[in-house]
């Protein structure tokens, strides 16, 4: 059996607060732009925006989505701890369902005709609830929270 290794802890978990850090910074970022969207959306006003704001809104969204896809990238390379390793599996695989979620809400953005996907946005918002949630129980577990 491997020894426990510490600073291989040590590492792992950094690179995870790493991660969590990105993507946090990265909702920071877009959130006043989806603000902006979504009272867009409820004011049946999406066409309305002016063409320069819908396509700054859909470009911000695209830009996190590759950080995202990034991010789960990273976490599916990470050496893993062995008492973390069903815990990572799913963190891991849940964060890029996440990602995946987030660039359906940025597909659901269509430039041409400036308007939204509403059926493919709303699915994405329930999609990005629920494996954020999956992320945190995880995150939760692996930090000992």
């Amino acid at each position: 059996m491997a020894k426990f290794n510490p600073k291989q802890l040590q590492y792992y978990l950094q690179a995870l607060q790493d991660v969590l850090t990105k993507t946090q910074e990265t909702a920071d970022h877009v959130s006043p732009f989806f603000v902006k969207l979504d009272s867009a959306k409820q004011e049946s006003a999406v066409a309305d925006m002016p063409k320069a704001d819908f396509a700054e809104v859909k470009a911000e969204f695209d830009d996190a989505v590759a950080v995202y896809q990034e991010n789960a990238k990273t976490l599916a390379a990470l050496t893993v701890p062995v008492r973390f390793m069903g815990a990572h599996k799913t963190l891991a695989k849940a964060y890029q369902d996440y990602a995946d979620a987030t660039a359906m809400m940025a597909d659901a953005l269509i430039l041409d005709g400036q308007k939204v996907d509403d059926e493919k946005f709303a699915q994405s918002e329930a999609d990005q609830e629920t494996y954020l949630n999956k992320v945190q129980a995880q995150v939760a577990k692996i930090f000992g929270v």
